[in-house]
């Protein structure tokens, strides 16, 4: 096996050893990622979902014959696959996380440290668990306008519940395997356009839009609980994203007190959005209690946009351009929503909300960018041995 040298520098970043393996994958014609490679690692996802699987579909068969439907069992309904996968798969394959997540935790404590670990631990559990909720939950409510009124024998509703079982510990292990921050953002992402989205497709009105945004939170929705939590685990989830960046941010660059302001805010942000979600607009205290803490999702974003550039200094300027776009981009829809009365409340609410999530999550990209796209200069050299070969080369082309 052919050699290679390695400045020490990587040597330590990638915890390496005299002599161990690495393994360096073309990403294009001029790129190229070098990993460690890990003997001991094998596809856990491919071999571990076998017996949770197995587990859940012998609950399922229990199940089945305690609700006496051991011969019809329909497809969607109150006792039907659709709920059994929904309860029961999801169930044990958040087990399955859990335990394949705990498991790594000497991985991640590399990673992210341990106290932030721990930290996330809960979000992080919360927001898989609600990502796989709402997906099951879609998914079986499209199955079900398909496939109308269909029932199964306990034989092949075993099968397909088995099969949807098993996908979905496949899936816990394999996201275990795959988790980093980039994955907290796009849970991040997922949760917070996820259930916003399927909350205004399940409200129950579908003039909801006449009124205004917290409506769907309020108890005049069918859906009112998936929309507030939504808003509670974004916002634990958004939270601890902040923390988990800020103290990475610490041990890189040292403490400092922009910094420290710019991660309070946030912090707060989150907890005002999580405030909205625990307080929904229902009328008396609770309504000027969930306006005043609206009020403060407002105030504590716009002093972090507007205060970005004395916030974050070493930033890129493509930051600041797009903070003070944003920041223009909604004054110009309040104008257009109050004086001037051409967008509704709704409308306003819907550009405002969907402005200043993409300002959080330019942001996040640009912290992230700040820890870990570090670039460094190395001088290319060959060893001895290439050095003779690639002479060697060229002498036989030109002979």
């Amino acid at each position: 096996m052919e050699k290679i040298h390695l400045p020490k520098e990587l040597y330590d970043r990638l915890n390496l050893s005299e002599d161990e393996e690495i393994e360096v994958v073309a990403l294009e014609a001029d790129s190229f990622t070098i990993r460690k490679v890990n003997v001991t690692k094998t596809d856990r996802a491919a071999t571990w979902f076998i017996l949770p699987t197995i587990i859940a579909s012998l609950i399922f068969i229990a199940f089945a014959f305690f609700l006496e439907h051991p011969h019809v069992i329909p497809l969607s309904g109150n006792e039907s696959i659709a709920t059994a996968v929904i309860i029961i798969a999801n169930a044990i394959g958040m087990f399955t996380f859990i335990g394949a997540y705990y498991k790594r935790r000497q991985d991640f404590y590399r990673q992210m440290g341990k106290r932030i670990f721990w930290r996330t631990f809960a979000t992080v559990v919360f927001s898989v668990l609600l990502i796989l909720v709402l997906s099951t939950i879609a998914f079986f409510w499209f199955l079900g306008q398909i496939f109308y009124g269909v029932n199964f024998g306990l034989f092949t509703s075993t099968l397909i519940f088995g099969i949807f079982s098993g996908i979905i510990n496949y899936l816990m292990i394999f996201v275990v395997d795959t988790f980093s921050i980039n994955v907290m953002v796009n849970m991040l992402l997922m949760v917070s356009i996820g259930g916003l989205v399927s909350s205004m497709a399940t409200n129950g009105d579908q003039y909801w839009w006449q009124r205004n945004f917290s409506l769907l939170g309020t108890q005049a929705s069918h859906s009112s609980w998936q929309f507030n939590l939504t808003l509670i685990v974004s916002a634990a989830l958004f939270a601890a994203l902040v923390d988990y960046i800020f103290v990475s941010l610490r041990q890189k660059i040292g403490t400092h007190l922009r910094q420290s302001i710019l991660q309070v805010l946030l912090t707060l942000c989150a907890i005002s959005i999580g405030l909205v979600g625990l307080i929904p607009n229902n009328g008396g205290w609770m309504h000027v209690a969930h306006d005043v803490v609206a009020q403060l999702i407002v105030f504590f974003m716009g002093l972090s946009i507007l205060g970005i550039r004395w916030f974050l200094p070493q930033a890129t300027r493509n930051l600041y351009r797009m903070s003070y776009l944003i920041v223009g981009l909604i004054f110009l829809s309040y104008l257009l929503w109050h004086p001037i009365h051409y967008l509704t409340l709704t409308a306003f609410e819907i550009l405002s909300f969907s402005l200043s999530f993409a300002w959080l999550l330019l942001l996040v990209n640009s912290l992230i960018n700040m820890l870990w796209n570090d670039q460094k200069l190395y001088r290319v050299g060959l060893n001895p041995q290439t050095k003779v070969t690639k002479k060697k080369e060229k002498e036989n082309n030109k002979g």
